[in-house]
């Protein structure tokens, strides 16, 4: 191993750093460069670890399971993934109470939190230890016979049903600092908040209230005591006309806010004043001194061009452009008024309808975007839209995921590239049964950032045949829709031109060509091959045998989505072996209980 400028930065500095760091990220950037970064990363103890990512390959979760102790790590976030990555780290820490030092615990929509998965963590996590939980999704059958546990540090919980949680929990967490929570009722919503109103920082309500509700819902706003709080969110779902005075009844108390953020659900007519800029500058500048955000989504009913416009003038203001810079807009597809960029869609297909006219912030709007999916059937529109707000250009700067769907023409292209920062674009999607090659290598030669490309293209052959020298930045392939006569040319040119790759997902074809593949890209992590309904995938045996994989430990699994695709993954471990000599004699590495 060699030595390094890195070597003579003090081991608090590299904390420092690797704070703010994901595991997976620090182990693939500083792992077996040398002794001295092992040695940090031995010691190192403020490890947070993300297990919902797909980008984890199967070198990391090897070497996470085998090379972290349960005792370094501070943070988890769970969620689904292809090769049950939850299942497989847990298995692999099983002793009783494990992570003595675990502080946060996330579980992703993905999982559902209901006994059995709380049982096989209590096993190993004290949940009395946590400071912080975030679940997303509760479910608690009325057959379960639960055991109740107790979160006795908790101080910030983020979770989506206050009924669920209090399943799970033996009593109300009373040294909350943060609690975000989607309530059942007025009556849990009082239980949470009452025992913890003195401390709570910061409070995000979501709740359906109902007309015989509304009353006590007021009534316990109005009797909470805020001495702390500089954050609150309420996501509101009432049946009677919603007034401005009943908003400022519920903010009248919380006059130390920093940050704001409302959302009505229930349309408002045009006249009601909670529409009106002017009523909420005379209530915030006065009430409000220390607010520095303010975010808001009013549904509306449906109104005219002429009443939207009116609307969107309350809001021009010096005191809202100027001083604060809060800006509004109206986003016509969903019909609601909101404040940009928080709200702004970060997406933009031009098969939805846009109200160019109305856009108040044109700047703003488009430098929000950072997934443009444009059917060129419907290029006129795309094109109409550009010359609409052609001051700025490029329009769209921050896009990183670009989608393209048909005739490619040269004038298009043009278009593109004047109104499109190419350079940002990181993922492209192209799919075409026209031949567009020439035009589509000029673009794709122009996203000198790129690093994944999704291609269904009949005439794939001619563009990756026409692609002379190799990239090295394509890490992730997709290609269907392809001639299927010229596969075997096609899949040469794509180990040819792109041997970096450690993702790629087609159609399987044959087990040669499956070796093939394997062969030829030494990089590939992930293999992703589409099944037809009588095509069986080679067994795990067969693949040791006849590829390079004999050299390299994978897993393989066939996925059969809601019976109408088959699609089948080998998870490759690109190392041969995993070196174990920079271990010293206190750190024991463990094997990952499940290949």
């Amino acid at each position: 191993m060699s030595n390094l400028v890195l070597d003579d930065l003090s081991v608090e500095l590299f904390y420092e750093i690797l704070s703010y760091l994901s595991c997976y990220h620090i182990l693939r950037a500083f792992h077996s460069i040398n002794n001295y970064l092992n040695d940090i990363l031995i010691n190192y103890d403020q490890y947070i670890l993300d297990l919902s990512s797909s980008d984890i390959s199967k070198n990391e979760m090897d070497l996470i399971c085998s090379f972290l102790r349960p005792e370094q790590i501070i943070g988890l976030k769970f969620g689904k993934t292809n090769f049950d990555l939850v299942d497989r780290f847990l298995s692999s820490f099983s002793n009783q109470q494990s992570f003595t030092r675990l502080r946060s615990l996330w579980i992703d929509h993905t999982i559902i939190v209901d006994e059995l998965f709380m049982s096989r963590l209590s096993s190993m996590i004290n949940y009395n230890n946590l400071i912080s939980i975030r679940f997303d999704r509760i479910h608690i059958s009325k057959h379960d016979t639960l055991s109740k546990y107790s979160f006795d540090s908790l101080s910030h919980l983020v979770t989506s049903s206050s009924n669920d949680f209090q399943q799970l929990s033996k009593e109300i967490p009373s040294h909350l600092t943060c609690l975000h929570m989607y309530f059942n009722s007025p009556n849990d919503m009082d239980q949470f908040i009452r025992p913890n109103m003195y401390q709570l920082k910061s409070l995000g309500v979501g709740i359906q209230v109902n007309l015989n509700d509304i009353n006590q819902f007021m009534l316990f706003f109005n009797d909470y005591q805020w001495s702390q709080l500089i954050q609150f969110n309420l996501n509101f779902n009432v049946e009677i006309n919603m007034e401005f005075d009943m908003l400022k009844e519920i903010l009248s108390t919380m006059y130390r806010l920093k940050y704001l953020t409302l959302i009505l659900n229930q349309p408002l007519t045009v006249d009601n004043n909670i529409l009106n800029g002017m009523q909420w500058k005379s209530f915030l500048s006065t009430s409000f001194i220390f607010l520095k955000i303010f975010n808001f989504k009013f549904s509306i009913q449906q109104a005219s061009e002429q009443n939207i416009r009116s609307l969107l003038n309350t809001f021009k203001s010096q005191w809202w452009l100027e001083e604060k810079r809060w800006f509004v807009e109206y986003d016509t597809y969903q019909n609601v008024l909101i404040t940009v960029p928080y709200f702004a869609s970060k997406i933009f297909n031009n098969y939805h309808s846009y109200s160019l006219h109305l856009i108040q912030n044109p700047k703003i709007f488009y430098s929000n975007i950072n997934e443009l999916n444009i059917d060129l059937i419907k290029y006129n529109d795309f094109e109409q839209m550009l010359m609409f707000h052609s001051v700025f250009q490029p329009n769209f700067n921050h896009v990183t995921r670009l989608s393209l769907n048909g005739y490619l023409t040269t004038h298009v292209y043009d278009i593109i590239q004047n109104n499109i920062d190419l350079s940002m674009i990181k993922h492209f999607k192209f799919s075409s049964t026209i031949n567009t090659t020439e035009t589509l290598i000029e673009l794709i030669n122009n996203m000198i950032n790129l690093s994944s490309i999704h291609i269904q293209y009949l005439h794939s052959l001619n563009l990756f045949s026409q692609l002379s020298s190799p990239n090295l930045s394509i890490r992730h392939l997709v290609l269907f829709d392809y001639e299927p006569t010229t596969r075997k040319q096609l899949f040469y040119h794509i180990c040819r031109i792109f041997p970096r790759l450690t993702h790629l997902t087609t159609d399987y074809h044959s087990r040669r060509k499956l070796c093939y593949l394997l062969n030829e890209l030494i990089h590939l992590e992930q293999l992703t091959l589409r099944l037809s309904k009588d095509q069986y995938a080679p067994n795990y045996g067969w693949i040791k045998q006849h590829s390079r994989l004999q050299m390299n430990t994978f897993e393989m699994k066939v996925f059969n989505i809601a019976y109408r695709e088959k699609k089948f993954i080998l998870w490759i471990n690109t190392n041969n072996n995993i070196d174990l000599s920079h271990h010293d004699q206190y750190h024991t590495l463990k094997k990952c209980s499940i290949q």
